[in-house]
């Protein structure tokens, strides 16, 4: 019982923040248009699917009575009475079809507003304050966020709603046909070895209760392994897209390689953990399948056998509509009772999709505390340098890695950082940009100045070249004439003309070589100006001329700017005025200071 309540609260957290959202909506249909708070809306949708299933019950109550006199007139062979409830019947299906197509609507209408909203609510924490980065680097338990919300989102949605309908329409049954099996129950004589059951106030309506607990008990042992099986079939199965992903992101390396063999052993590995466990689900589903089948079947003829010996018993003076109406809300309650037997196998899946979005919530809930902790912060300072003095970078577990004692990067200075791969250096750039709080101390950073930083990796958005130059900017925040001569500048002349091409995709990274695409981000911070440009490798796919000749443009270009680069060869000293060496110092955090000019000559 506890787990069951525990499930509940993460599902109530989860969902009730849509039923409250305060921001303006429309609901739109055709020529109809009405602006209200979100939640209004909601609750308008929800409202009416559950009043449609309240006249729904009512109608199935109408189609029960209906047994009664229909099976009586056939019984009776009254014609006159026997086509008028045949009339009856075509309206209760009318209705009952179309309040069932309305339902469905309606239902459909809420999900994609529901997920409209949960699914922008979800990006915007996954992106606020690079979380991504962080639960990339901190979190790596929150596997495929990509999946957790293109695809646990919507499930949750479309089973809580499900689940949600069903139960309330489950307890309105459960009311209205109880009320007339209960009534059956006190004028239907039945009696087994001289004791007269409807002694027992509502004695059908127990046994119909004792049914149900039994299935359901028997269900639950059966399908409990369920639960943790579909939550590692979405695990498994989002892992195997995820490497093949990775593949076509880097299918030039790997053909360079001929690691072909080696990526396909991968997929094999992570298909076959695929393949094991849906064999685990076959075994688990067939089991639970096939008690199921079987309950449902036997629920059929369960209430005959019961009314049985009081309809044939000598002078017995009920009708065949009794009987059929008294199976027929037999049945109901029985099958309502039985409601967890029935949704068994789509609880078992909601449960899963709703541990991987509770665990993913988690998950940037600690990114959001990491990030609102004490760590290396950035401080708006006057003057025209950013400096540190006692601050230091840490790994996430809290060692030190690098250490700045009285670093200051001056505008206008080209400053190169050296020293051995993994002592830091790129941490520390991490930490000038905003997205590495591990640590203590803080940056001084000249108030409204921009920092930029170039990756070795340059990334390319998907969409046109003139899109990738403008990033993460809107296309029109440069002149035509400015993107045109700043790409000429770069050495990527011959893509003038194609700035707005798409005919080969929006890929634009799959079809400009690793050197074409640092001249795209090198043009990226020419258009964007910024005061301080950190360079971490990022002209390392370059030969070291045009590398010369890209430094030479910044420097041209951005004269004010400070140049701050990483790199590890010996011809960037060349291109830099001072130099800062990294080094261990007796096993502690590398120390970063002063910069040292770099001796001409």
């Amino acid at each position: 019982m506890k787990a069951l309540l525990a499930t509940l609260a993460l599902a109530w957290r989860l969902a009730v923040p849509y039923f409250k959202e305060k921001q303006q909506g429309e609901l739109a249909f055709r020529w109809f248009k009405i602006h209200l708070q979100e939640r209004w809306i909601a609750l308008s949708l929800l409202g009416i699917i559950l009043a449609i299933n309240v006249a729904q019950v009512y109608l199935n109550v109408q189609y029960n009575a209906w047994n009664n006199r229909f099976y009586t007139a056939m019984q009776d062979r009254n014609g006159p009475v026997f086509w008028y409830e045949l009339g009856f019947f075509t309206i209760i299906a009318f209705l009952l079809i179309a309040s069932g197509v309305i339902e469905i609507y309606l239902t459909s209408w809420l999900r994609i507003r529901w997920r409209d909203w949960m699914t922008q609510r979800f990006i915007n924490r996954w992106l606020a304050n690079s979380n991504h980065y962080r639960l990339k680097t901190s979190y790596g338990k929150t596997d495929n966020p990509d999946q957790r919300i293109a695809e646990d989102i919507s499930d949750f949605i479309t089973t809580t709603l499900s689940i949600f309908v069903q139960v309330f329409n489950t307890v309105l049954t459960l009311y209205a046909f109880s009320r007339v099996l209960w009534a059956i129950s006190s004028a239907f004589p039945y009696s087994i070895g001289g004791f007269n059951f409807s002694t027992i106030p509502g004695y059908l309506v127990w046994a119909a209760v004792l049914y149900s607990i039994f299935g359901t008990y028997l269900t639950h042992l059966i399908g409990r392994p369920l639960i943790k099986l579909n939550f590692q079939q979405q695990h498994f199965e989002a892992d195997f897209r995820y490497s093949m992903m990775r593949l076509r992101e880097n299918s030039e390396e790997i053909a360079l390689l001929k690691g072909e063999p080696a990526e396909k052993k991968v997929f094999g590995n992570a298909f076959q953990r695929i393949v094991a466990n849906w064999y685990r689900l076959m075994d688990a589903n067939r089991n639970l399948r096939t008690f199921t089948s079987f309950y449902d079947q036997f629920s059929v003829v369960f209430p005959f056998l019961m009314l049985a010996p009081a309809y044939f018993i000598a002078g017995s003076t009920m009708q065949l509509g009794v009987l059929m109406q008294t199976s027929q809300a037999f049945g109901q309650v029985q099958g309502n009772f039985s409601i967890f037997v029935t949704l068994y196998g789509a609880i078992a899946n909601w449960k899963a999709v709703l541990d991987r979005l509770t665990s993913f919530q988690q998950a940037m809930s600690a990114a959001e505390v990491d990030a609102a902790q004490p760590g290396v912060a950035l401080k708006p300072v006057g003057g025209d340098a950013i400096v540190a003095d006692g601050t230091v970078v840490a790994l996430p577990d809290g060692r030190p890695l690098v250490r700045l004692d009285g670093a200051s990067f001056e505008k206008g200075d080209a400053v190169l950082i050296s020293g051995p791969s993994g002592i830091g250096k790129t941490s520390v750039f991490r930490a000038l940009a905003g997205i590495w709080p591990f640590g203590s101390g803080e940056f001084g950073i000249p108030s409204n100045a921009r920092v930029m930083v170039l990756p070795q990796t340059a990334y390319l958005p998907l969409g046109t070249l003139r899109e990738a130059l403008a990033y993460p900017n809107p296309v029109e925040t440069y002149g035509d004439a400015d993107v045109r001569d700043v790409l000429s500048a770069v050495g990527l002349g011959a893509f003038i003309d194609r700035l707005d091409d798409l005919s080969e995709g929006t890929n634009l990274a799959s079809r400009l070589s690793g050197g074409e695409q640092q001249r795209v981000a090198i043009a990226r911070a020419i258009l964007a100006k910024p005061d301080f440009l950190l360079l971490d490798e990022a002209t390392a796919s370059l030969d070291e001329t045009s590398e010369a000749a890209l430094y030479q443009l910044l420097r041209d270009r951005l004269p004010q700017a400070a140049i701050i680069s990483i790199g590890h060869r010996s011809s960037l000293r060349a291109l830099h005025d001072d130099l800062i060496e990294l080094r261990k110092q007796d096993g502690g955090p590398a120390i970063l200071g002063r910069a040292t000019p770099i001796a001409v000559g």
